[in-house]
């Protein structure tokens, strides 16, 4: 089973994390949604404190494992899906085999598209780097992709944070799950058959999921909302956490 947080009580919400961090990243919205909310936040396999296991680490496995954690916590009635980057693909993959368990979802820094050719090839050899040099690798290579500028120059604090939540990682998951972020499918053709309110955030300095890029993604999903967040890359709940808390307690809000 999953290693997971869990706070609170009421509607269950359910956080999924990026590549290459772990539920603690989700540490400050554990601690302000679990006054109104169910708060469940896990560990994908092989990252935080979650067994690696033997099989693929595949979006679609990672969906099954959210469902079977779920299931092993007594979770009953529909779920509210926050994901952002890599959560967000494993969040497709949710709502592509349980649409039934879905009530809404928060689409952070994600976005529906497969990886190109070119993608793939760069994931695979981030995977071999880390095999061989460790996860610590990640955070001079990837640190200025994941934060904005204006989190880069002015906010050392969460640089920090993002360092130690990386390390956190063992090399063998993080490898592992670069090959299943390559294999990922393209989750483009069920836009059009979400039936959930769905919220999709971006982050205005987000070099990896440019804002524009969610226009498509929005215009395909019937009940959907783009909001763009300013000073913040692709982390936008660790860069401008005030913010999204904003925006998320007025889409939970409006669902009635």
């Amino acid at each position: 089973m999953l290693s997971y947080s869990e706070r609170g009580t009421g509607q269950p919400l359910v956080l999924l994390h990026a590549f290459p961090l772990n539920r603690h990243m989700w540490d400050r919205q554990l601690d302000n949604w679990s006054n109104r909310y169910r708060v469940i936040a896990p560990d994908f396999r092989g990252f935080g404190e979650s067994d690696l296991g033997d099989d693929e680490s595949r979006m679609e496995s990672f969906a099954d494992d959210v469902k079977d954690l779920l299931d092993s916590l007594k979770v009953e009635g529909r779920i509210i899906l926050v994901g952002l980057s890599m959560g967000g693909y494993v969040a497709f993959e949710f709502c592509r085999k349980y649409p039934d368990r879905l009530m809404a979802m928060v689409m952070i820094a994600t976005q529906p598209v497969a990886d190109s050719e070119e993608s793939r090839k760069a994931r695979y050899e981030l995977a071999e780097l880390v095999r061989t040099r460790g996860s610590e690798v990640l955070i001079e290579r990837m640190t200025p992709r994941l934060l904005g500028k204006t989190t880069l120059q002015t906010r050392q604090d969460v640089v920090e944070t993002l360092r130690r939540l990386i390390v956190m990682n063992s090399s063998r998951g993080v490898a592992k799950a670069c090959y299943g972020l390559a294999s990922r499918r393209d989750s483009t053709p069920i836009l059009e058959t979400i039936r959930v309110p769905v919220l999709i955030v971006a982050g205005a300095e987000d070099p990896i999921v440019p804002a524009s890029q969610l226009e498509a993604m929005k215009a395909g999903i019937r009940q959907s909302q783009l909001v763009v967040i300013p000073q913040s890359g692709h982390l936008v709940n660790l860069e401008q956490p005030q913010e999204l808390d904003h925006l998320v307690q007025i889409f939970l809000a409006g669902l009635g």
